[in-house]
């Protein structure tokens, strides 16, 4: 039988771009050279798809939420103006769908590195400037998925701890991912990710992924000595909350300082954590600090590895973990990755890169963390119905106006509470 013959490997060819079309690429032209850079790599099979028009329709649709599927991206780019504006061809619905299970996308690393590096501390608490390692808040956040996603199926515990199947032929109803997301508090931004099936475990992603010189903030799930032992073996420090059932050996007390209580701190000890020497991995003396916390009965408890730290900044480094939290409601809410266009790994991971690489942009242009209100004007630059300076400009007087609602909020407050 005679062997098929290859199909030679596509070259990257000059696509025909008109002056005006750069109208509606203003908002990404951070990030032209990169997509020439993919542009010039091999076409997908023997087709004339490239990985940067990929890209781009990815941004297309982040920027414009009714295109939710792969059928409307496809409907939008037959139209000739739409070609002609983002200089690309066609990208018919079954080539993008193969497209983004075969293109590797962390080929989209180097493009989210360089717009990570580039983005500027935000405005952020002085206290803060006294940490010589990157504060760095880790968590994970779950993405419902069709059932049918075999790699992502993920089966929770009912109330009465028994794993329950529901659906036809045994399959769950739905299915989960989760994305374990490294933030970078001063600068707004997400600093790392990974893409996993439901129930791959927090703290075993953290612990492929751990880096020196970074203070980790971390909720209760990571509470795993093994892991919080790997931190400091990275040469790393850790902020912790700890659960309830937490035991250790206290050392000694510390002394509060006024600005310790002032921030609430009602407790700082010296420990050994764990009870059992047979199970606990051997870790140094640890602070256990406890924090009062308004409206609750009970205070926080923290532990950290920041022996040099004032207590009141461990109460302020924690009090920044809920950053990672705004973050998640923005990607779901705000950015709208409530579905994907594909049902791979690899297909997931590349839609969450344009993601990140999207909100990046936004932050890039307006000098802040995104808002809905700068999404809702950058889209309008992105689809050309203004110029990006116009819209930049009223996103700065809109960001302006809140910052002084907000401020006579707190002064209103401040006085509310004096009297």
């Amino acid at each position: 039988m005679a062997r098929k013959a290859a199909i030679p490997e596509r070259v990257a060819e000059p696509i025909p771009r008109r002056p005006d079309q750069l109208d509606g690429r203003r908002v990404i032209r951070r990030i032209e050279e990169h997509l020439r850079h993919l542009h010039g790599l091999p076409a997908h099979g023997n087709r004339t798809f490239f990985y940067d028009q990929l890209v781009i329709a990815h941004l297309l649709a982040f920027f414009n939420p009714p295109l939710h599927s792969l059928r409307r991206i496809e409907d939008v780019f037959d139209l000739p103006a739409v070609r002609r504006r983002f200089g690309l061809r066609g990208a018919a619905k079954s080539t993008v769908a193969d497209a983004q299970r075969l293109f590797d996308p962390q080929l989209l690393q180097p493009i989210f590195e360089d717009l990570k590096q580039r983005a500027n501390l935000q405005p952020h608490d002085a206290r803060l400037d006294q940490l010589t390692r990157q504060l760095t808040a880790v968590d994970g956040t779950f993405f419902a998925v069709a059932g049918r996603i075999a790699w992502a199926v993920y089966n929770r515990k009912s109330d009465d701890g028994v794993r329950r199947k529901t659906g036809r032929r045994g399959r769950t109803s739905k299915g989960n991912v989760r994305a374990h997301v490294h933030f970078d508090i001063l600068r707004g931004v997400p600093e790392h990710f990974t893409l996993t099936g439901g129930q791959a475990s927090e703290g075993g992603q953290l612990q492929t992924s751990l880096r020196p010189e970074h203070c980790y903030v971390l909720d209760r799930g990571f509470q795993s000595y093994a892991l919080l032992g790997e931190i400091i073996q990275a040469n790393s420090d850790f902020v912790v909350r700890l659960r309830k059932s937490a035991r250790g050996t206290e050392l000694e007390p510390r002394p509060l300082t006024a600005a310790d209580r002032a921030a609430g701190v009602v407790r700082d000890t010296l420990v050994h954590v764990g009870w059992r020497e047979d199970q606990t991995p051997a870790l140094p003396p640890l602070r256990r600090i406890e924090v009062a916390v308004e409206g609750q009965d009970e205070p926080l408890v923290l532990l950290t590895s920041g022996l040099d730290l004032p207590a009141e900044l461990i109460a302020l480094l924690y009090q920044h973990r809920w950053q990672i939290e705004l973050f998640f409601r923005w990607l779901k809410c705000m950015a709208h990755l409530e579905h994907f266009f594909s049902e791979s790994p690899a297909g997931m991971t590349l839609q969450l890169y344009v993601t990140l690489i999207a909100t990046l942009l936004i932050a890039l242009e307006t000098g802040a963390r995104p808002s809905v209100y700068d999404f809702s004007l950058l889209s309008i630059a992105m689809s050309g119905l203004a110029p990006l300076e116009e819209v930049l400009a009223v996103a700065a007087r809109r960001r302006a106006e809140r910052e002084r609602a907000a401020r006579r909020r707190r002064e209103k407050a401040a006085q509310k509470n004096q009297g």
